[in-house]
């Protein structure tokens, strides 16, 4: 339980580097949507293996095999994100059916911003049963 307890502390602070980054990136500089959530996910990925190998699950497994594990989860979730974000993008930028959505979320950020929270929401839950299950099991 203490492994779910902290794999969610680390989660909540991976999300909040990687929407902070792409807030920043996006948002703010007006960096293109792709490659801010790509930069994103990096400062975020960085954090999470660090502070998983090291103070969630103590990790003394191969660096070498662990890292090319979470390489492989962290490349596989990132497309999956990436789809949904593009999916989700898609929607809102151009369905007349969500234009009213779009307007109302407007007024707080930008619609394809809106898009990387659902794109992480996905992320998030494949990587955790990934790299639980197979990059830092005992």
């Amino acid at each position: 339980m203490i492994h779910f307890i902290k794999y969610n502390i680390i989660g909540v602070l991976n999300t909040l580097i990687t929407l902070a980054t792409v807030w920043v990136l996006h948002q703010i500089l007006d960096w293109n949507l792709e490659l801010s959530n790509f930069l994103g996910f990096v400062a975020g990925g960085v954090n999470s293996y660090l502070m998983n190998r090291i103070w969630n699950f103590k990790s003394k497994n191969k660096k070498r095999t662990e890292v090319l594990r979470f390489l492989v989860v962290f490349l596989c979730s990132y497309a999956l994100n990436l789809l949904v974000l593009e999916i989700c993008a898609y929607i809102l930028v151009s369905a007349p059916w969500a234009a009213t959505f779009s307007t109302w979320i407007s007024k707080f950020m930008k619609p394809t911003y809106f898009a990387n929270i659902i794109a992480n929401i996905a992320y998030v839950i494949a990587s955790f049963l990934l790299y639980k299950k197979w990059v830092f099991k005992r």
